[in-house]
Formats: C-alpha cells, structure tokens, sequence
C-alpha cells in the first residue's frame, strides 16, 4: 500500500485511531483530521513510533458540525493537491442528554455524521478523482436496523430522545453511503462508496458525550454508564478497524457494501458483509435525504 493516502476524520482516539494504527502498519500516508488538536498532536507522536518511517504523517483540525470549519479544512487540502486514495468518514458523537444544535439550527449528532461528512466528501471530491480508484468508506453501526429518519423532522425539535437521534444519524451515514454508490455506478465512475460498522468496541464515544449544566442526576448516571461500558466492553479499536481496513486493502466486497464482524449477533469474529435494515433497504428515503441534505447545505454533486 506504499505511496497510498488515506485521511480519518475523527483519528486521533478510538476507532479513528484504530484504523489509523492499522494503515500506519500497512504503510499509507496518513492525514487525520479531528476536532481535538493537541489529541492528533499526540497521535501523531505515537504513530510515528511504528510502521514505515518513509510513509508521511499529518495532522489536520476540524469541526464537523462547522461549515466554515469543513470549508478551511479543503481549501488546505486543495492547496496541497495530493490525491486521496481512501477516505474514512468516522468522526461522531454519542448525543448528549439533552438536544443540542449547531448555528445553523442542526441537530448536532446528525450535524456532525452525515451534513459534515457531506460537505466534507463533496469538497474533497476533487482530491479523490485525482486518485487511480478511490474508495470512501463510511461509518455507521448496528442500531441501523431499529433506526428511523424523521424526513420532516431530521434536527428533533419534536421530540428528542438521544438513542434515536443517535439511531438516525448512524443511518443517515448509512444511507448516504449506499445512494452514493448507486450514483457513482450511473456515470460508471472509479470511485467507489461503501459503509462499515465495528461491531462492539471499544471506543471514546460514551467519554466524548457532552455533558451541561442541565443534566439531571440521572442523566449524569447514564452518561456515566456509558463511558464505563464503551471503555471496557467489546474488541478493541484496532480489531474493530478491520472491516475499513480490509475494504480499503482489498477488493474482496462489490461496492456499495455494508461491511463488519458476523459472529455473535455482528459484534465480533471474521469480517464480511453486514444486511442492511428496512429504512437502509429503502432507495426512496436514500434518494429523499440526499436531496434534502442538499438543500441544507447548499450543495450540489456532480459525478461527470
């Protein structure tokens, strides 16, 4: 994989930086862009210690849930020029307690995961076309299956609960994986779009979960629990990088695809391609959030 670049959104902890370990080992060139600067600062430190010292190491900051902040991240990138060869939609956020928005009026678990990480690959697009095959790999999770999009109502306001904001946003990636391959395979472009979930991990999304002032007591348990369970329970980061390591090394699954661990209802053992729950299976909705995310962002894709 020498000569490769791939760019982790979200890789300076958890299953960011999982994948990041794995493809530092594989010998890609590495770009990391997380909200967290003096975390990828020091990600970067411990990267540099393994893998091939040729392979470049880099750190880049960015606040999904900011278009302004999506905005100077690509015009950086466009500067540099260097082709992507795979990029990794990662970045996330388990919601906090309660609802939060952004300055747009966002929703902001579903601001960060699927409308930045739209911007995102749309203004990175021309980074990946410069690459031979570019593959984006996008990160969703098992809640899919029992996940609802409230298509009328996409930011909460009418009633917030943070597991189904959580559930949506994490089929919202979802969706926008799969309609854009079904949209990459229409112009019969080399690029190619896939989603892929961990199974159960280990990860700092529970230690990440923002916390206010107006939290309840109970609130504050649960959030608590939380960060216990996802600190102790499940493979660790690095084993739960396989499926976006093994989609983008290989060419074992046919784009589109919906990858990660089999054994034990999905949440460990070998790798292959996951089923996709009633709302993912439902081409109308993937084609209705794409127009509407769309329309929230002011963007429109051209694949030709």
């Amino acid at each position: 994989m020498g000569g490769k670049h791939i760019l982790i959104t979200g890789g300076a902890s958890g299953l960011g930086l999982g994948c990041a370990e794995r493809f530092r080992e594989l010998g890609y060139h590495l770009t990391i862009a997380d909200l967290n600067q003096q975390a990828a600062q020091a990600a970067l430190a411990a990267l540099d210690k393994r893998g091939d010292a040729q392979a470049w190491l880099r750190a880049e900051t960015v606040d999904l849930s900011d278009p302004q902040s999506i905005a100077a991240l690509v015009r950086r990138l466009l500067a540099r020029g260097e082709p992507i060869d795979v990029l990794v939609n990662n970045a996330g956020i388990y919601p906090p307690s309660n609802r939060r928005e952004t300055a747009e009026g966002r929703e902001l678990s579903f601001a960060i995961a699927h409308l930045g990480h739209f911007r995102l690959s749309h203004g990175l697009w021309p980074l990946l076309r410069r690459a031979p095959a570019a593959k984006l790999i996008t990160i969703s999770s098992l809640v899919q299956r029992s996940a609802r999009l409230q298509l009328d109502d996409l930011d909460f306001r009418q009633r917030y609960e943070p597991i189904l904001a959580y559930q949506q946003a994490k089929l919202a990636c979802l969706l926008f994986a799969v309609e854009l391959q079904r949209r990459l395979a229409e112009v019969n472009s080399p690029i190619q779009s896939y989603a892929a979930h961990p199974g159960v991990c280990r990860t700092q999304l529970g230690s990440n979960r923002p916390l206010g002032p107006q939290d309840s007591a109970w609130q504050r348990f649960a959030s608590a629990m939380l960060r216990l369970g996802q600190r102790h329970i499940g493979q660790s980061p690095q084993t739960g990088a396989e499926p976006v390591v093994q989609i983008a090394s290989t060419a074992r699954f046919a784009p589109g695809s919906f990858v990660g661990p089999r054994w034990l209802f999905e949440s460990c053992g070998p790798i292959g391609v996951s089923p996709l729950g009633a709302a993912a299976r439902d081409e109308g909705l993937a084609r209705a959030l794409w127009t509407r995310s769309e329309e929230l962002t002011g963007l429109r894709w051209r694949f030709d």
